[in-house]
């Protein structure tokens, strides 16, 4: 572990230097979210998230050229008014030196789940609706679960198990970590096979530091379907906290997923997570992706209605998120939709309405609903701004009494 802090300082240092010429690139192509024609300015190398997100398909160049990370922040104010949508990929130290950040929402690279590991799995069931399903299937389905330190297993994990499942699920977005990578992480640690009458059906790599067991990477034989569907998957989860109340942790760290709460593996890790933290990778550790626009409408307005991010917010993690400008905006929709969306961990969760907050909506006191209206026209910074005003406009919409919402809004 001190060597793998060792190695993220190391490098924090190196990645100004090794990119320090930038590529910017213009590009153009058809909406995911409506099908029709956006552009997107991105910067560094390119985010397949944010792209394949933001574009119904490969998008075309319409412009490229690299320029010094010094001269960056310049030729982004001449660009940017080509852009719908601006993605900064940049390192931590080039992003505070060279570039107003002000300007931008700073979206990490991957966002980390963890819980608490329960005392009582039955109960845990009881009072988590959405995981008692999968508690009820892995007991029906009879799955096994047993650790192994054997090198063999290790290569059986990687081309068996952790390669075919990455590829199945994520296309053509697949990053497969580096294989000395893994078998460092390996050495440290264990693999955590799920099995039935003897079967290997799936395995994951797990480490333990102090009270936190970690799971690393996982995997389901040959990226099978089926056997995500029995809930092999979610197994390898079930006797992580099983295994991790054994070993004597308190907590579990579930791993990285994308920053968004429209994520499906964010979703399915929300299902048992306690809060969020940031991601430990190297590069996730020292990069941020910054995300800008001129104007929140249309094809922006769009992409975060399907893709609501999660986002820095001083020493703690908030969301964004459009109302679908498509659905009725009622209170029972906006009900719905938010306990779909909704996570813990959380410091604040703002919601873009189309129109005025629906009348019998209960608003969650970390819940700032925003009128589209009045950040329509300008990018973050004008969102920053509008952040306090309507965090207190709705509470004062809810709670009559104005004492009561201003403390509201001081606890928040």
């Amino acid at each position: 572990m001190k060597l793998q802090t060792l190695l993220r300082r190391c490098v924090r240092i190196v990645l100004p230097f090794v990119h320090w010429r930038v590529p910017v690139t213009l590009l153009r192509g058809r909406a995911r979210a409506s099908g029709g024609e956006v552009v997107l300015l991105s910067v560094g190398p390119r985010s397949a998230f944010i792209i394949g997100r933001f574009f119904a398909q490969e998008p075309a160049e319409v412009r490229r050229t690299r320029v010094p990370v010094w001269r960056l922040q310049r030729l982004v104010e001449e660009w940017r008014a080509e852009a719908d949508l601006v993605d900064i990929e940049i390192d931590r130290v080039s992003a505070g030196l060279f570039l107003n950040t002000t300007c931008y929402l700073a979206v990490p690279r991957w966002i980390t789940s963890w819980m608490n590991v329960p005392e009582d799995l039955r109960e845990f069931g009881r009072t988590h609706r959405n995981a008692r399903t999968d508690l009820r299937r892995i007991r029906t389905k009879q799955f096994e679960c047993h650790l192994s330190r054997e090198k063999k297993d290790f290569d059986l994990f990687c081309e068996k198990f952790h390669r075919p499942h990455i590829s199945a699920r994520h296309g053509d977005l697949t990053m497969v970590s580096p294989r000395w990578m893994m078998r460092y992480v390996f050495r440290q640690g264990m693999i955590q096979w799920v099995s039935r009458k003897g079967e290997k059906l799936a395995g994951g790599i797990l480490t333990i530091k102090g009270k936190e067991l970690t799971k690393r990477v996982n995997g389901v034989l040959d990226g099978r379907a089926d056997l995500l569907k029995e809930g092999a998957l979610s197994a390898l989860y079930v006797h992580a906290m099983q295994e991790a109340r054994r070993l004597g942790c308190t907590e579990l760290n579930m791993g990285g997923s994308m920053p968004s709460l429209h994520d499906g593996v964010f979703r399915y890790k929300s299902k048992w997570s306690s809060g969020l933290r940031s991601h430990e990778g190297f590069l996730s550790a020292n990069c941020v992706t910054l995300i800008g626009w001129n104007r929140l409408a249309g094809p922006v307005a769009e992409f975060l209605s399907q893709t609501s991010l999660i986002h820095h917010d001083q020493d703690g993690y908030s969301a964004l998120w459009v109302f679908p400008h498509d659905q009725p905006l009622t209170a029972e929709i906006l009900q719905q939709e938010y306990d779909k969306l909704d996570t813990a961990g959380l410091r604040r969760f703002d919601i873009l309405l189309p129109g005025e907050a629906p009348a019998g909506f209960v608003c969650p006191a970390n819940v700032s609903l925003i009128p589209l209206t009045a950040v329509r026209e300008g990018g973050p910074e004008q969102l920053k701004c509008c952040e306090l005003a309507a965090s207190e406009l709705t509470r004062e919409t809810i709670f009559p009494d104005v004492n009561s919402s201003r403390q509201s809004l001081s606890r928040s």
